[in-house]
């Protein structure tokens, strides 16, 4: 089955916000609603946060499994969510036929929480309240991550988990793809999202995540950088929701890197502090927040 197909768009997130009021949300483009068929099993919204990337993002839109997610009965959409590149990124996605988000300021954590607010208004409003279930699918747009794992992720959350998070470090990790440094500041961190939170974690600073549109209207972020993932692990525990982690596979990146480890592995570490500090004496419950483990399938 073919579900139905989005015209490309462009949205620009407004100078001060995240994401646009109710009133202009009603006078966004159609591209932000869906009609599902009947026997629909719900829809999928993939983001791809990108900065420069234009080398790297063309193939990784390539390799997203559409007719597999289609075939399956999920309709589909694509945002690449642009923090404002100055290289040929918006040329190569609006090529490829995907929509675009230009995010207002920078940062990717400013960037994600500018586009999962903007597309959690805009298709409420616009679907009148509808209960077809909807996945919302992020990481990163260099290469590293597998959109192949796309339809693992989906399966995860039909069968009722309300986050899915990829763990690098039970996957295959290919050579070159982590410094050992990045590999052991990952590890500490993770070991202490698990001390502060009480939810075993491999991966707390992976790229890659899904999640229940109903769960992620739960939750309140307030990351502005790299320190994004640690600001949603920290808020989904605290919502009591159910987290399942899937192995999945890691490579290089394609071009240069922007991040500075020792200074983004401290800002992580706050950022899971304050998180956790915020919620003054909200407990994080072990029987609340269910952990699931669960091997990838093959196609």
């Amino acid at each position: 089955m073919t579900g139905p197909k989005e015209d490309p768009a462009t949205q620009f997130a407004p100078a001060m916000g995240d994401g646009p009021s109710g009133t202009e949300a009603r006078h966004q483009p159609r591209s932000s609603a869906i009609d599902l068929p009947q026997n629909s099993r719900g829809h999928v919204v993939i983001f791809l946060p990108a900065l420069n990337e234009e080398a790297a993002i063309g193939r990784v839109l390539e390799r997203i499994p559409k007719a597999q997610l289609e075939a399956s009965g999920y309709s589909l959409s694509v945002w690449v969510v642009d923090g404002n590149s100055t290289d040929r990124t918006l040329e190569v996605v609006r090529d490829s036929g995907a929509s675009v988000f230009v995010q207002s300021g920078r940062g990717k954590g400013t960037g994600m929480r500018q586009a999962f607010g903007h597309m959690l208004t805009t298709r409420e409003l616009a679907d009148g309240g509808s209960r077809d279930p909807e996945f919302f699918l992020m990481f990163d747009a260099d290469g590293t991550y597998p959109p192949e794992a796309i339809p693992q992720f989906v399966e995860a959350l039909s069968r009722g988990n309300d986050v899915v998070l990829g763990s690098r470090f039970r996957g295959q990790m290919a050579e070159g793809a982590m410094t050992p440094l990045n590999a052991m500041g990952n590890r500490i961190l993770s070991k202490l999202a698990r001390i502060l939170y009480g939810v075993r974690v491999t991966d707390v600073c992976t790229g890659m995540w899904g999640f229940n549109a109903d769960a992620l209207r739960q939750i309140s972020l307030d990351a502005g950088g790299f320190d994004l993932e640690a600001d949603l692990f920290g808020s989904v525990c605290l919502s009591r929701a159910r987290i399942s982690e899937l192995p999945i596979d890691y490579a290089p990146r394609i071009g240069p890197s922007r991040m500075l480890p020792l200074r983004s592995g401290l800002h992580i570490a706050w950022r899971l502090f304050a998180r956790r500090l915020r919620s003054g004496r909200a407990s994080v419950s072990r029987a609340a927040t269910r952990y699931e483990s669960a091997e990838p399938t093959t196609a």
